[in-house]
């Protein structure tokens, strides 16, 4: 299995067509199922319409989009012995050009009135969890060459114990109780990392059958959103059970976690031929999520743009839908893609000198003189 960039955005000089194509297909989930959790869709329990089970089929992939992007990012991160601050750099650069920019489009189109409070938010997006995503991932990256040392130490026996006892704690538990136990996002994060990990270090040497794995991850999605139409059906009678029809939806729950590892292997054993049009596009997909879940541009687009509400009961819901989300989609992709031909190849002399101070400054932390007087 070849290398390929761990980060987000998937820039590199080696991508394989297969992660990145598997890259597009999580970011559209994710997008698909922002349009139905943001289009304030409110549907009787008591009742069961061809608009309703949509809405929910559309809820399906959304964290389970997201947990694919954090194993691609850990299978590739595992084998990193050391932060790279020029790609860090880059990340927080792309995630506060857009934090900035948005406000400044808001403030000046008169859509959202200036405040001292929003502006110091624009300045440090990571900080104040503007994109709550962002901010976990830059903090993962940051702590990953810490778990790649502790990973690499121990025997795959460990290895299995502690995922064991994470799953079971983390995953098991939520499935049937709904309740956490002591797990926050960057945990989460922490946990995939650790199974993308274990992958690569213990399982890069067998073989996987790629359209069997993908086969297996559908079935999990497939019973998960029939689960639904079940809850659905005892809904009718128990306003309980209809109320919390996808209760197997969410970004621990067992069904999902299966599905999205199953997913990853299936694409990472899967043969794709080398494609620069996907390539380009996947390069824009971290993008697009920074673009298009910004919360002034979520509220925009779902609430006045689209307006879902509208449609709740429209027989033309499906292909509005389907017509929404494209269009979010290939518009946030252009955008991206501008951005990245414009704005950071104009800042990239300022990117680098940037790095290199950084990089002098942990550097000097790091070194023994300096560690040896704490």
């Amino acid at each position: 299995m070849n290398n390929i960039s761990a980060d987000p955005k998937g820039s590199s000089s080696k991508r394989l067509t297969n992660i990145e194509l598997l890259r597009i297909l999580a970011m559209f989930l994710i997008v698909v199922y922002h349009f139905s959790w943001y289009g304030n869709f409110n549907f009787p329990s008591s009742a069961i319409s061809a608009n309703r089970l949509w809405t929910q089929f559309m809820q399906l992939g959304g964290k389970f989009g997201v947990n694919i992007f954090v194993l691609i990012s850990g299978y590739f991160l595992v084998k990193s012995p050391e932060i790279k601050i020029n790609k860090l750099v880059k990340l927080w650069f792309q995630v506060f050009t857009y934090s900035i920019l948005i406000y400044l489009i808001f403030v000046i189109s008169g859509v959202q009135s200036f405040a001292i409070k929003d502006v110091l938010k624009s300045l440090l997006p990571v900080t104040f969890s503007t994109w709550w995503f962002a901010s976990a991932y830059i903090m993962l990256y940051l702590v990953s060459p810490f778990l790649n040392k502790f990973l690499y130490s121990i025997d795959k026996k460990t290895y299995q114990k502690i995922i064991l006892l994470l799953t079971f704690c983390w995953c098991i538990i939520p499935t049937f109780t709904s309740h956490k136990v002591e797990c926050n996002k960057l945990n989460w994060f922490i946990y995939l990392y650790m199974i993308a990990g274990y992958i690569r270090i213990h399982l890069a040497d067998k073989h996987f059958s790629g359209k069997k794995y993908i086969i297996y991850s559908l079935i999990c999605l497939a019973l998960t959103y029939l689960s639904t139409i079940v809850f659905d059906i005892l809904g009718l009678k128990i306003a309980f059970l209809g109320n919390h029809a996808m209760f197997f939806y969410t970004i621990e729950k067992a069904p999902i976690v299966l599905a999205s590892v199953f997913m990853f292997i299936g694409f990472l054993n899967l043969n794709v031929k080398h494609s620069k049009v996907i390539n380009t596009v996947s390069s824009a997909t971290f993008g697009v999520y920074l673009i298009h879940d910004h919360e002034l541009v979520r509220n925009f687009l779902w609430n006045t743009l689209f307006n879902q509400t509208n449609f709740t009961y429209s027989k033309s819901l499906i292909i509005y839908s389907i017509f929404a989300v494209l269009s979010v989609y290939v518009v946030c992709t252009i955008i991206e893609l501008t951005r990245k031909h414009t704005i950071e190849r104009l800042f990239a002399p300022v990117s680098n000198k940037v790095s290199n101070i950084i990089s002098k400054i942990v550097e000097k932390c790091c070194s023994d003189k300096f560690l040896s007087k704490w």
